[in-house]
């Protein structure tokens, strides 16, 4: 059952789709985007509620005192209404009506927020130059992290930004001379940034969603493809019993269906190692790495594997196919970074604490996706299972400190415990947006503390006996234009 058909649109809800349309061809990607931005609400009216206490503080020498309490009180409150709303009715976003709901409130709350800052600049402008370049920097500030922080919504910034921008610039017109006019241009003319800027970070958002549902998709597609492959196997065994009382026509049947099942057979390998090449491309490009990083990271786990193969905790399942396996599959380790704001996955620093649990949801995210494809094509793929394995598990830590599931000891499956290990080299060796690269013995003493806490204990025995063959992968592999320290 259509569960849209409950809840019919009204016939003008056109009016206020504001370049956001909302149907139910597109209401996958609208319900992800109005998800993240629900995501991201709270901080942002807690964001609003820090700075309008400042604002008064600043400007209660200018302004009437009763005016910025009163200008207070209203925002506040219309903050409370809009925390109040979100904390008894943010998981409803199923249907089209609950989207078209969601997404008509965010559009308005923003807007309400904007013309209250655009109120305060026609209530409290001031006199004085210096307290008018105060007011219109704050104003731009607001205006420029309101864009930046919210592209997964355009409405609700470009009603925000009016809802400040139109009152500031009014106002400052106002004032009748030159050197204002001058300025109301110039203002004028951030808007108009801000608007292609916004357009800018909205559409790369969406097609990032866009790319990741396709995705989805091709894996879906290529599951498929190989049960028609193992479908055709069948056909071709149940021919060779049939025909096997006409042994000159059946040798020629044979070659060449044999024939066509080895290209369909090779055909499904290539489209699935060209798939984790493309999933992984994405998933690098949105969290700007480079192809080295995926080439750096294949060689470490094989090698790795490739050390502990003969070892009795590990022989059973580091095979000469799992070991090939975990080459080809390494590159999917950071795939659900794909779903990661761009805010976050790109920021120079230290993250905060909402947003490393953000950053924390690209391994489920990873998982989920690969599950997904998995549960569709309703097969046992160990191929998949292996990949999913990885992708949610390498940041999982041997004394079960680790994320997302908390999983200690042989409790995480060997794939993802080689996997952390080769990612922590890498991630320590090379240059990051958020920190610089850390010399090669430092590393290794780094990773040889965490024998027992952070890692298996055998797999670090198996590093630090092959530490010198890492160091050599990293030159080889190292990112030119990029700080890779080597020494050691």
């Amino acid at each position: 059952m259509d569960m849209t058909s409950k809840h019919p649109a009204h016939p003008d809800s056109w009016r206020f789709n504001w370049g956001f349309a909302l149907d139910a061809e597109s209401l996958r990607i609208r319900r992800e985007q109005l998800r993240t931005r629900m995501e991201m609400f709270p901080a942002m009216v807690f964001s609003q509620m820090a700075v309008q206490p400042l604002f008064v503080w600043l400007f209660w020498d200018l302004a009437s005192h009763s005016a910025l309490l009163f200008w207070l009180a209203v925002s506040f409150a219309l903050h409370v209404a809009e925390i109040a709303k979100w904390s008894l009715h943010r998981h409803r976003l199923d249907t089209l009506a609950e989207c078209r709901d969601w997404h008509l409130h965010f559009t308005f709350s923003a807007l309400a927020s904007g013309l209250l800052w655009g109120a305060a600049c026609l209530m409290f402008f001031p006199d004085d130059m210096f307290y008018q370049g105060i007011l219109i920097c704050i104003m731009l500030g607001l205006v420029a992290g309101g864009v930046a922080m919210n592209p997964v919504h355009p409405p609700a910034s470009f009603a925000y930004l009016f809802g400040i921008m139109l009152p500031l610039i009014g106002r400052v017109m106002a004032e009748g001379d030159t050197l204002h006019w001058i300025l109301a241009m110039m203002l004028l003319l951030f808007c108009i940034v801000m608007l292609v800027a916004g357009r800018v970070l909205s559409t790369t958002f969406q097609t990032s969603l866009e790319q990741r549902f396709e995705n989805l998709t091709l894996l879906k597609q290529l599951e498929a493809q190989k049960n028609a492959t193992e479908s055709a196997r069948d056909q071709l065994e149940k021919a060779n019993a049939e025909l096997r009382a006409h042994e000159s026509k059946l040798e020629l049947m044979v070659q060449d269906r044999t024939s066509q099942l080895r290209m369909q057979t090779e055909e499904v390998g290539l489209i699935k190692d060209a798939t984790i090449l493309a999933l992984s491309s994405l998933a690098e490009t949105r969290d700007n790495e480079t192809g080295n990083h995926i080439r750096r990271t294949q060689q470490y786990i094989r090698l790795l594997a490739q050390r502990l193969q003969r070892h009795p905790r590990f022989r059973d399942f580091l095979s000469d196919e799992n070991v090939e396996l975990l080459f080809k599959l390494a590159p999917l380790h950071d795939v659900g970074k794909v779903g990661i704001p761009d805010h976050i996955l790109h920021k120079p620093g230290k993250l905060t604490d909402e947003e490393f649990e953000i950053m924390k949801k690209h391994t489920i995210l990873g998982g989920n996706a690969i599950a997904a494809a998995e549960s569709q094509v309703n097969i046992q793929s160990h191929f998949l299972r292996v990949a999913r394995q990885i992708a949610v598990g390498h940041h999982e830590k041997w004394d079960g400190s680790g994320y997302p599931y908390g999983l200690g000891g042989d409790d995480i499956p060997i794939s993802a415990r080689l996997m952390a290990l080769a990612d922590v080299y890498d991630a320590l060796s090379c240059d990051r947006v958020y920190k610089q690269a850390i010399a090669h013995e430092e590393v290794v003493d780094i990773i040889a503390s965490g024998r027992d806490t952070q890692f298996d204990r055998d797999i670090v025995d198996a590093f630090l006996g092959i530490r010198a063959d890492f160091s050599r992968i990293a030159r080889r592999f190292r990112d030119e234009g990029r700080g890779m320290v080597l020494a050691g």
